[in-house]
């Protein structure tokens, strides 16, 4: 699914006008039978707030089609003295000829009858302001956002939380909070970001007859991750398969007080599939270790290059410890990756792998193998030398520019994960706060490590992983109040089952 920004959705409907010949006004006439979906029609009384923009025109063609089906619609039109322009009027016009009850709106007197419809409405539907905003709002409309947000529960935002900017995803200084929104025809890369998350309720995407070729040719590189994504890439298991054909992963984890988070990075390797999983340490854990090994095999640090050689993939950082042997021991596998020339290899690192990193990043380039980096926003302000909160406003352009700077692959995790490899970009869909317990990013950086040596590409393996990993949290979730890694690493070979049906079934 793409992710776009405001220039280029304008540069769509645009085209899709001009070039296409697509009516404006057919695009609002969808854009309100879109929105119709996500009703529930067995409400009675809905309210519509509407300005003089194309938002404010899905929202009068909406009231229109919600009275031909006998609904109680109440419309109120906000404006500073403004007249609805463009197609938004055709429909405006249409309304107050059909005796739909339109109220304007206009200074604070004529608020009260809007309050008291707030208070009444069984749906408040926002068709405020949309993606037009590029300033702060004028006092009306955040009078306006304010008595709206005392009903958010009931809110359902047609495009964008009105106030909220569809590019940075920030308030303008106030947004509606609404319980679910419906965007139309991509994701706009705002309604993605952290400061998006109390506005936006459930996100869900819409066409509205927006050609695709325009979507390919304008919505850029930055995509939204879907089932339909992911079941292209993943991996085959052949009749004649056998463990050889499924990759050799090399997980070296662990420390004294730290030996969870190896377990749990080298079953999740296991679980989603791999051949073989050998799981290195420190020679004072692996004591510690070996004897909760069955179908994983050991090997101490010692032997360390060996293990690399014999690898396809090299997972390394759950639980090292950020200590200068820490570092040691990537200085390790990274020398025996390269004097090996092993081009077709992939290292991921993850968590203290990551932090002995700091100020010495210029390690990672150039070198003949693939690096994945799987950072949360703490470690990934600790590798750029940005503060944590710089990172989470500017997620994707952080991840982008980093991995494009270092010649890897990031996976910047969080709310709607960013994996970039410096010019494409995915945004993970899936994942829940139910999964907020250690381990889970040792679990992720297992199972990134396997799809990578069962044949996947890097970053197709990672943005595959991150999906998985984020699904089975979802489905998890609906059942408990919190999930752990352990039962994450448990549902991988069944989710994994079910997606290959699905991918058997849609490609018959």
């Amino acid at each position: 699914m793409h992710v776009t920004d405001v220039k280029a959705m304008r540069e769509m409907d645009r085209r899709a006008v001009s070039e296409y010949g697509i009516p404006g006004i057919l695009l609002m006439e969808n854009a309100a039978m879109a929105v119709m979906k996500h009703l529930d029609l067995s409400l009675h009384y809905f309210v519509l707030v509407c300005g003089p923009g194309n938002n404010g025109g899905d929202g009068f063609a909406l009231a229109w089609k919600l009275q031909k089906l006998n609904k109680e619609v109440d419309v109120f039109y906000v404006s500073d003295g403004k007249e609805p322009e463009g197609e938004a009027k055709v429909y405006y016009d249409i309304i107050r000829k059909t005796d739909v009850p339109v109220e304007v709106v206009s200074d604070a007197e004529s608020l009260w009858s809007f309050v008291e419809a707030l208070r009444d409405a069984d749906l408040v539907v926002d068709a405020l302001l949309g993606t037009g905003i590029s300033r702060e709002i004028s006092p009306l409309f955040r009078e306006v956002i304010e008595y709206m947000n005392d009903f958010s529960e009931k809110i359902l935002s047609v495009d964008v939380p009105s106030g909220l900017s569809a590019d940075s995803g920030l308030a303008m200084p106030l947004a509606v909070k609404a319980s679910k929104t419906v965007t139309f025809e991509a994701m706009k890369k705002g309604l993605l970001s952290y400061g998006a998350i109390p506005c936006t309720g459930i996100l869900v995407m819409e066409k509205i007859g927006i050609p695709d070729r325009l979507k390919e040719e304008l919505a850029g590189s930055v995509y939204l991750t879907d089932e339909e994504d992911v079941m292209k890439i993943l991996p085959k298991r052949e009749v004649t398969g056998h463990k050889n054909h499924y990759g050799r992963v090399l997980v070296v984890a662990g420390s004294r007080g730290f030996t969870g988070a190896a377990m749990l990075s080298a079953e999740a390797a296991l679980a989603t599939g791999s051949g073989l999983v050998t799981l290195c340490s420190y020679n004072e854990t692996m004591g510690i270790l070996v004897p909760r090994l069955t179908e994983i095999m050991s090997l101490y640090e010692n032997n360390l290059e060996e293990g690399v050689r014999k690898a396809d993939i090299v997972a390394f950082g759950p639980g090292l410890g950020a200590s200068r042997d820490t570092l040691k021991l990537l200085l390790r596998v990274i020398k025996t990756l390269q004097e090996e020339e092993k081009t077709g290899s992939t290292l991921v690192i993850d968590a203290d792998g990551l932090n002995v990193l700091e100020g010495k990043c210029e390690i990672l380039k150039p070198l003949c193998f693939h690096v994945i980096l799987t950072p949360h926003p703490g470690e990934m302000a600790r590798l750029t030398g940005k503060s944590k909160k710089e990172i989470e406003e500017n997620r994707i352009e952080t991840a982008k520019g980093f991995a494009k700077e270092h010649g890897v692959i990031v996976v910047l995790k969080g709310y709607h994960t960013v994996i970039t490899d410096g010019e494409r970009v995915y945004i993970n869909s899936t994942g829940t706060s139910a999964m907020a317990q250690g381990g889970m990013g040792d679990a992720l950086t297992g199972i990134i490590a396997s799809l990578s040596g069962q044949g996947t590409p890097p970053f197709e393996a990672a943005v595959l992983g991150t999906y998985i990993h984020g699904c089975i949290g979802d489905q998890l979730a609906k059942e408990r109040y919190s999930v752990k890694a352990s039962e994450i690493i448990e549902k991988i070979p069944y989710y994994m089952k079910k997606l290959q049906f699905r991918k058997k079934s849609t490609s018959q």
